[in-house]
């Protein structure tokens, strides 16, 4: 074991804070209030783990249906309560109808956990510190109390195809279909996991959402994203012994000399920088005698950036002062791998433009990307 945590050793993975099973072989019984499957697959299909809460449809018995809380879970069995750990009961229904079980925020049983290519991870609890006011003759403070808090911190890496997309779509709050991926409203978490593995210490930040997502395409680079995590609790891990390690993608990182740069459908071969946010406008909500988050708010996503550009002629800078509709389309590609990313309303909403002596006058320009009436941003893979 190495005498201390060294970067190099940190393997960072993601699982998705969800489960689902479909099957007609799930019956329901009062005894107990206990659902059996007899395909025995809650844990290795369903994947559930106790302290869960599911949701339950298909059954002909209404009162089978709805939400409840996982008491105990056994590959063939689960028991439940309320969703506030209160006895319930359950109607005696045999198994034939197609019932659906699905639980949202909870670590799988048997996670399967996905790798992160990242340059830089800064996953850290954000604490909220409560200082005491009490006046004293000793003139001193006393020491401070940890109050609630959230999990924060940048995921950073270089751009490289098929690695990232669960990703990509969660922070669209999308899905992709036929290779495009539009914003939606499809709130996803994460469970994120962070391997020391020199050490053997592994931390687990729960209930993580993609909050902000930035593409950056500097001159002669490559190309950069960046993911803004927001979660509600961090703690250490015991790894389950029926997890699984997928393997990391091996394609190449995108590279800014591949590619282009469409403005208003005109190419632009004069650009020296481009980036993107898209900020979701998520916050941590909190809740009285419970400090990690109770939850993360979803809000409006936005989307803004930069680019600069030599002033070849006054086709941009009209913009800036015309305040012009216009629309960037960007391609980063690697190969016969490639991303476009589109935005179908773009309008200057600043522009910087400063001469020091001689040599290229290069403006700045700050822009603000709209509603189009389908999305604000749009991404497809090829």
């Amino acid at each position: 074991m190495s005498c201390f945590g060294n970067g190099s050793a940190v393997k960072l993975y993601y699982v998705r804070e969800y489960g689902t099973m479909t099957a007609d072989t799930i019956s329901a019984a009062a005894s107990g209030s206990t659902f059996a499957d007899s395909g025995s697959g809650f844990i290795t299909t369903g994947k559930f783990a106790v302290g869960h809460i599911i949701t339950v449809s298909g059954f002909t018995t209404a009162a089978n249906n709805g939400q409840f809380k996982i008491a105990t879970v056994a590959a063939g069995a689960i028991t439940v309560t309320d969703i506030y750990g209160n006895a319930v009961t359950l109607v005696d229904e045999a198994a034939g109808d197609t019932v659906t079980i699905t639980q949202e925020g909870g670590i799988p049983a048997n996670p399967e956990f996905k790798p992160v290519r990242f340059v830089s991870e800064g996953l850290s609890p954000n604490i909220n510190q409560i200082e005491s006011n009490e006046i004293n003759q000793a003139r001193q403070r006393a020491p401070s109390r940890g109050g609630t808090y959230s999990v924060a911190g940048e995921i950073a890496a270089e751009v490289s195809f098929a690695s990232f997309d669960d990703l990509i779509e969660a922070a669209m709050q999308g899905v992709w279909a036929a290779d495009e991926l539009v914003i939606g409203s499809t709130e996803r978490s994460f469970a994120i996991l962070e391997r020391h593995t020199d050490i053997s210490a592994d931390y687990v930040y729960r209930g993580s959402r993609v909050a902000t997502m930035n593409i950056a395409a500097p001159l002669g680079d490559k190309a950069t994203i960046t993911f803004g995590m927001l979660g509600t609790k961090a703690e250490a891990y015991t790894v389950p012994g029926g997890a699984t390690f997928a393997s990391a993608t091996t394609s190449d990182m995108m590279v800014t000399t591949n590619g282009s740069f469409t403005e208003d459908g005109d190419a632009i071969t004069y650009a020296t920088e481009w980036n993107m946010t898209l900020d979701n406008g998520m916050e941590a909500a909190f809740s009285l005698f419970q400090r990690e988050a109770y939850c993360v708010t979803n809000g409006i996503a936005s989307v803004s950036g930069t680019m600069s550009a030599y002033l070849k002629d006054g086709t941009l800078w009209a913009k800036v002062l015309n305040e012009t509709e216009t629309s960037h389309t960007v391609v980063l590609e690697e190969g016969a791998d490639s991303y476009t990313i589109e935005l179908p309303k773009v309008r200057y909403t600043q522009g910087q433009k400063q001469v020091s002596g001689p040599g290229a006058v290069i403006p700045q320009y700050t822009y603000s990307a709209g509603y189009d009436g389908t999305t604000t941003l749009r991404i497809t893979r090829s």
